[in-house]
């Protein structure tokens, strides 16, 4: 908007300070009871409901990721609220669909803000970009999931990520190929959008830094007709195995050609949307359940799976969770932790508190009601997740191992390889 003239620039700031006073609406209700608005630790006197806010792609290519994380949230407000709220609130949600896009994403921010959300959940690494500033700038409590490698360095103080990043997630993709499959030739097919590209650096450099060599890099245009040409390029070196990227709609047509070309006999290994069963039955589940894998986090904590699991079946009547909902059931979790243990409200206050019930020293806790009995007590809690640990370094960034994931010929999953967060990290630490 540049070349507004004075007024413009005015009517810009005024926004600009009603859209920060729109993001804290919440906070500001859930001052102290002496009406001060400073932002002191005291439980709010009302007992309205805090809004859960969510950015989701909830349509585009990749709608099926903004249903997991829409799934772990609600179960995560389920689990809250039948355990007696956040400081004498319950909570309810609002969602927003950014459409998997970073410009839609804006309009979405923009719409949501008018619910006043307490914090918010979301969005993927599909469209964060496009609001991440923003959220900082307007002091917004953010708890995204989405393993893009642009925040692995991380810097927004209101924003935090409650699953690994894709290099974390690829150096377990390459210990696989490398260690799993003795896969040490390898080719790459990803689609060529932001998103997907990012993650081709830190692949290469955990595989090639281990022993592997990229016989060819393959970028595909999402949505078309057909890949013969690239696929043919793909395969010319006799390749042991592929690593790819690919919505499901691109996926159906990319392993039609592969197979009508006669190269569907290795495996191809992708990450978290490999657990889809959208990407596995555009694939066919006869052909993924032989030859393609995914990646998910591990369930470390037993009992706070087992906790989610119960949440998970009360909001949503199914004890098969989807893909990647423990993380954002986490989130909720966290976030009312954090403002137990500041007793209050304010996310300006509370913000601080999300790594002192996350991170270590600590009690360790594995559901929302431990935490708050230990907090009551006035001990430092550890909140050890259902998707695993959830410890946050000074990026805002979590760790974990991985669990390598395949479909079956009925569309089960069951775990082929489990991997460490320590073999992990010897991957994710080599270089290339």
């Amino acid at each position: 908007m540049k070349g507004i003239k004075k007024w413009g620039k005015t009517a810009a700031a005024l926004a600009s300070l009603s859209l920060v006073a729109a993001a804290c609406g919440s906070g500001a209700a859930a001052s102290s009871s002496s009406g001060s608005s400073s932002g002191s630790a005291t439980t709010a006197q009302s007992s309205g409901p805090l809004t859960v806010g969510e950015l989701l792609p909830m349509s585009g290519a990749e709608a099926f990721v903004g249903q997991w994380f829409d799934h772990g949230v609600k179960a995560g407000v389920y689990e809250i609220n039948h355990h007696g709220g956040v400081l004498g609130h319950q909570l309810t949600t609002s969602l927003q669909d950014t459409a998997g896009d970073p410009v839609d994403a804006v309009t979405a921010w923009k719409s949501l803000q008018l619910q006043n959300p307490n914090f918010v959940t979301g969005p993927s690494s599909l469209e964060i970009m496009g609001v991440i500033n923003m959220l900082q700038q307007q002091k917004v409590v953010d708890l995204m999931e989405g393993g893009t490698t642009q925040l692995d360095h991380m810097t927004q103080s209101y924003i935090f990520r409650t699953f690994p990043s894709d290099s974390v997630l690829l150096a377990g993709e390459a210990y696989y190929a490398l260690k799993g499959l003795n896969c040490t030739k390898a080719s790459l097919i990803y689609t060529s959008d932001a998103n997907a590209q990012a993650e081709v650096p830190p692949l290469t450099t955990a595989f090639t830094g281990n022993g592997g060599t990229i016989l060819d890099n393959e970028q595909i245009q999402a949505g078309q007709s057909s890949y013969l040409s690239e696929v043919s390029r793909a395969f010319a070196k006799n390749p042991q195995c592929v690593f790819f990227h690919a919505d499901p709609q691109t996926a159906a047509t990319l392993f039609a050609n592969v197979k009508q070309l006669g190269h569907l006999n290795v495996h191809f290994i992708t990450g978290d949307t490999g657990t889809s069963i959208q990407l596995a039955q555009a694939i066919g589940l006869a052909d993924a359940s032989k030859w393609m894998t995914g990646m998910a986090a591990p369930a470390a904590y037993a009992p706070a799976y087992n906790e989610f699991l119960a949440a998970y079946k009360g909001q949503w009547n199914t004890s098969k969770p989807l893909p990647a909902s423990p993380a954002m059931y986490d989130a909720v979790v966290i976030a009312a932790l954090a403002m137990t243990a500041a007793n209050s409200t304010n996310p300006h206050v509370w913000v601080n508190d999300i790594t002192k019930v996350t991170n270590p020293p600590g009690t360790p806790v594995y559901t929302y009601a431990q935490g708050v009995a230990l907090l009551k007590q006035g001990k430092k809690i550890n909140y050890q997740g259902a998707s695993g640990p959830l410890d946050f370094n000074q990026y805002h960034n979590v760790f974990s191992g991985f669990d390598v994931q395949q479909f079956d010929a009925s569309g089960n999953l069951h775990t082929v390889l489990s991997i460490s967060s320590s073999q992990v990290a010897a991957m994710y630490n080599s270089k290339g």
